[in-house]
């Protein structure tokens, strides 16, 4: 079975801009996938994870800040969705085994 995850392109809000790689993913279920957030022309010592379903509103999933854990909101986990944030010009989500479920729309910020 295959899955769909939309990831956010180039975009800005609040006079920022982040980039998101890759833009948009299919894989095969169980395949682990990882997502990078890349700040353009800004350092991001706080980076702020989201999905989205369709016709449903942002949902937090977790806050990333550079030198310290993760801040998993309920409902997700490191096992799950482990994050690296190892310094100010990037931050990797990762989906660990996903699955049709997994299936979203994930952005950072």
């Amino acid at each position: 079975m295959l899955l769909l995850l939309l990831l956010l392109g180039p975009c800005s809000g609040l006079g920022a801009l982040v980039s998101q790689h890759p833009r948009r993913a299919i894989h095969i279920s169980g395949a682990s996938v990882k997502i990078q957030c890349l700040p353009v022309d800004l350092q991001a010592s706080t980076v702020f994870w989201y999905r989205q379903f369709p016709k449903q509103g942002l949902i937090l999933m977790a806050t990333s800040n550079v030198g310290s854990s993760v801040t998993y909101e309920q409902g997700f986990t490191e096992a799950k969705f482990p994050i690296i944030h190892p310094n100010l010009t990037f931050s990797t989500l990762t989906v660990t085994s996903a699955h049709p479920a997994d299936s979203s729309f994930y952005l950072c910020g």
